[in-house]
């Protein structure tokens, strides 16, 4: 027997559908008021009698009864699929909730079945962007984690550092398994930034004029390359400027360049270089250059940085060429597929936690440590 509470939860996500999905948990078996039933089957069938997982239509409510189809997982557990608006679950929430029940989030309901960080790791699949990131997140659910640390406890505290250490290098790759990897376009005004990210993109999303300034903010797009998440963001030309607005969006720009996971420097090789242009190579030595409208005739000469990559946002040259580099310098390898990769914030604090009490050689906090997982 349970001694959870009983639990009612919407899990169906936010946004218009035609269905909505109330999961019911650790319910009275006993589903009748003193008068009538609140579901009432279309064969006639009382709660107690219904069939365990199929699918009954029938009747919900006291008054002003509506269609649902209930589904009884269990003797405590059931479902209702209900109208998916707003008002529809309201009114089912409602009802529950005048029988005794509480009603909570679908993610409170899923930790209080499975543990919180289990429940983190199954609704971290639900953030996937992309096929590629959706199968590497369904691998870590199950008992990846649990076998993991099993394994971990019968290692000795030096190979168990080793392990944790292993575990933790390959923490942004998790982490941007349900986040994407940042890439900032960065140049003088002009250089092309704009007309490269809609290229990227294949549609029509930052803004292409003659006019140096154009982008005063930073303008944000998501797409994928190969497979992984990429948000790009097209910045503010960098320059001097008076204009007070425009100042303000190089500075945002300034900004996003230092939080990237990657940056593509433009220079317009069609333009003789600048000052600046040198300014932003030195300034990102790990940045992918890019000589930028290679469809023109070309003015650095051997002042051409030897590793740029010459594109064409215009004919699309050299497109294809630019996401390989940039998929090998995000990602450069891929962890084994059979390690526990700590996909949520909790599972990386954790390890490091973890670390920090082998590290001090604490016994008692390194079972502290592992007792908070099992």
């Amino acid at each position: 027997m349970t001694n959870r509470l009983p639990t009612a939860a919407c899990w169906t996500p936010p946004g218009r559908g035609a269905i909505a999905v109330i999961r019911v948990e650790n319910a009275p078996v006993d589903w009748t008021d003193a008068a009538r039933p609140v579901f009432q089957s279309h064969r006639g069938l009382v709660w107690s009698d219904l069939p365990r997982e199929r699918l009954i239509y029938g009747r919900w409510g006291w008054t002003a009864a509506e269609d649902v189809v209930v589904c009884r997982l269990n003797e405590t557990d059931f479902e209702v699929h209900c109208h998916g608006g707003d008002a529809a679950v309201a009114r089912i929430l409602a009802d529950l909730t005048a029988l005794g029940i509480t009603t909570i989030t679908a993610e409170e309901q899923h930790a209080a079945r499975m543990g919180s960080i289990r429940a983190e790791l199954d609704a971290a699949v639900t953030k996937a962007l992309t096929l590629r990131t959706a199968d590497w997140l369904l691998q870590q659910t199950g008992s990846r984690w649990p076998d993991a640390l099993h394994r971990l406890a019968t290692l000795s505290p030096t190979e168990a550092l080793v392990q944790v250490d292993e575990w933790l290098s390959w923490s942004e790759f998790a982490r941007h398994l349900v986040e994407p990897w940042n890439v900032v376009l960065t140049g003088r005004p002009n250089v092309g930034k704009s007309s490269l990210i809609n290229a990227l993109l294949g549609y029509q999303r930052a803004i292409v004029t003659p006019q140096p300034g154009t982008t005063r903010d930073v303008v944000t797009a998501l797409t994928a390359f190969d497979g992984w998440p990429v948000r790009l963001s097209d910045t503010a030309g960098l320059r001097t400027t008076t204009d007070e607005l425009e100042a303000a969006g190089i500075e945002r720009a300034r900004q996003h360049v230092a939080d990237a996971d990657a940056v593509l420097v433009l220079l317009d090789r069609h333009q003789p270089p600048t000052a600046d242009d040198f300014a932003l190579i030195e300034a990102h030595p790990q940045a992918i250059i890019i000589a930028h409208k290679c469809d023109l005739p070309e003015a650095w000469g051997d002042r051409l940085p030897l590793q740029a990559l010459p594109v064409s946002s215009l004919h699309g040259a050299g497109l294809e060429a630019l996401q390989i580099a940039l998929v090998r310098r995000l990602i450069p390898r891929l962890p084994p597929k059979a390690i526990p990769l700590a996909v949520v914030p909790t599972l990386r604090r954790w390890l490091h936690s973890l670390r920090d009490a082998f590290v001090r050689d604490d016994a008692t906090a390194v079972q502290k440590s592992l007792a908070v997982m099992n």
